[in-house]
Order: structure tokens, then sequence, then C-alpha cells
């Protein structure tokens, strides 16, 4: 995996601002093929990306507050125009304009097809209602940076595919002959919330690992919309193939009520641990429960307990594909853009 930013093809946000600026009117092309334009009208007013479309094509219905999309000839050609009139969400019509054209271009998406993806997956984004748990808001980060460091000993492919699997959901991630639990915390002391007497328990057939995490509040770093713009922007580049999993893999980990956080932004504060749960581990399982009657223990529903493990000596070395390594963000992914959305976006229907 490299360090490339998939979105140094195209004109930069504050470019495109000082073109509408200027008031003049303008065609700038996009790289690549199709060709794709950045279509500015004079005076300003409504910067569009323009996408050859073929004859007859309806433009659809986005319902995605601030940002439109019409048909126009052009030369007897036929365009589809996304485009918005407010200015304003300049910021956020410039990511969703990015991410379109990386799906005509670079992965030959219809455009239709193209537009209303990219529209749905934004708006699923942004446009959530409950506020997301602290708690749940720093381990989708602890989880997010455990898959780029995956992805970079694994590749993006495998890296998706191993999180969140189908087939184990005990676990945050199956990799290939192991497990691995994600746990993260703010602050100095790594002691973390263990949910139950079986999130620690290993499958029969493979081995688990535990890795610990531990981030802090910053200026400088990112929030977890910027760290999931980083990503998708990343795998459009390097595996387009795998974005849509990506996408339901997010899902599967998130609460769809709430709205990806974007206030916040967390930098680590170390460097990730990694041990295997073996018999030189601190954790609670079932079997805690074995002295008690039967009648006793079927009452007792649910078990939360926390565990220290700042200065734990794992009995093995190393960790396997690197998990203890820490994640250079500004070396895998493009520049943070996300963490700068309006506060005011907000999809017009509300829909998920």
């Amino acid at each position: 995996m490299t360090g490339a930013d998939g979105r140094s093809r195209h004109l930069g946000c504050e470019a495109l601002r000082d073109h509408l600026d200027n008031g003049a009117p303008m065609l700038i092309p996009v790289e690549g093929d199709p060709p794709l334009y950045w279509h500015l009208e004079a005076g300003g007013r409504r910067p569009a990306l323009r996408i050859p479309v073929p004859a007859g094509t309806k433009a659809p219905r986005l319902g995605m507050q601030g940002v439109r999309a019409v048909c126009v000839l052009d030369g007897g050609e036929q365009f589809m125009h996304v485009y918005t009139e407010r200015i304003e969400l300049l910021r956020e019509f410039h990511i969703v304009c990015c991410e379109i054209a990386d799906r005509v271009q670079l992965e030959r998406t219809a455009p239709v097809q193209a537009v209303q993806s990219t529209v749905l997956a934004w708006r699923k984004l942004l446009a959530r209602g409950r506020r997301m748990s602290l708690e749940a808001e720093i381990g989708l980060f602890g989880e997010l940076l455990t898959l780029i460091g995956l992805a970079d000993t694994r590749g993006w492919h495998a890296a998706v595919d191993a999180w969140q699997h189908p087939d184990c959901a005990d676990h945050d991630f199956t990799v290939g002959p192991y497990d691995i639990e994600v746990k993260t915390v703010t602050g100095r002391a790594r002691v973390h919330t263990v949910h139950g007497l079986g999130q620690l328990a290993p499958h029969s057939d493979r081995p688990l690992w535990f890795v610990s995490h531990i981030l802090d509040e910053s200026d400088t770093g990112r929030s977890v919309l910027g760290l999931i713009e980083g990503i998708r922007s990343t795998i459009r580049v390097h595996a387009p193939g795998v974005l849509d999993d990506f996408d339901t893999r997010l899902q599967l980990g998130t609460d769809n009520e709430a709205a990806i956080p974007r206030e916040r932004r967390w930098t680590s504060a170390g460097d990730p641990l990694a041990f295997p749960v073996d018999i030189g581990f601190p954790r609670l399982t079932g079997s805690i429960l074995a002295p008690l009657p039967e009648a006793l223990a079927l009452r007792i529903v649910d078990i939360d307990y926390r565990i220290d493990v700042a200065d734990l000596v794992p009995s093995i070395a190393p960790a396997p594909d690197g998990i203890d390594h820490a994640v250079d963000l500004a070396r895998v992914l493009p520049p943070d853009v996300a963490s700068d959305l309006s506060e005011s976006y907000q999809s017009k229907d509300g829909a998920l």
C-alpha cells in the first residue's frame, strides 16, 4: 500500500473555490477516461461535475440537500450535471463529486449508478440522527486503525474481508487462521472494559489475539468521519472492487441510527499492543460460574469487567501480520477533509 493521495488527480476544493470567486465560465478537465469536467458558470453561481451520458438518460433524484442532478444537451451530446447552488456546502459537494468521478473513471461504473450509490453512501454517513456514544466512537476508531494496519501487510481486499467477518460474529476480525478482538481507550491507562464471558473466548479451531489501542483527543488528529473518508478514498484507488464491501462492513460495525462522529479528532497516544489470549492473559470465562448451582448461574444475565494490559508481557512473539505496529495516517491515507464538513449538512429526507 502506498501513500498516494487518491484525490491528487482532482482539482482541490480550495482551487475550485478560487475559480468560482473569479467568476469566469470554465470547463476544467478531470484527469481520466471518460472525459469529465468541472463546469463553472459565469459569476460562480452553480459549479457542476459534467459527465457524458447516453442519449435519453434521465437524471436521478438525489434527495440530498443542496446537491442536484440534471441532464443537458450541448452540441448534440447529452451530459449529466451534478451541481450545487449552495456555495457554503462546497466542501461536501467537492467530496461527493470526486468520488463520483472515481467511480465513473476508475471503476467504470455507469454514470447514473455512480451518482446514486455515491450520494446514498454519504447520506448514510452524514445524515444519521442520534449521537454515537463515546465508547462506540473510540471503539470504531480503533477497529479502523487495525483495518488500516492489516491492509498495509495483507492488502485492502484481505483486510476488508477480515473485518466483521460473517463466519465469526464473536470477534472484530478473522484473519486467516486467527481472530482479533480490538479494544480502544482514551487517556493514559490501558484499562479496557470486556463485555460478557464470551468476548475473550477463543474458538476451538483458531487462536484469538487481543489488540489494545490508546487515543488522545487532538486538533491534529482525525475524526471518525475523517478516518472513514480517508479509507474510502484510498480503497477507491487501490482496491475499488471492495468499496461496497467496506461500506457493508461499516454498517455492521456501527449503529445505523447514530451519526458518524465528526467533532472530536483523535490521535494515537502510543503504539498498539497485541497479546495472545492464552493462559497468561487476564480474562474471565464461563468457567467462573461452574461452582454455582445451575439455577443460580442462570440468573446471572451479564458480566462486564475491566482489565489492565499496560505492563503485560506477551507469552509469545512476534504478533502476526504486524498488528502491534503503529499506523502512520499521514503516510497511508490522503489528507483529512471530511472533518471540516459543515454542521448544517443534513439529507433532505433524513433517509438512511
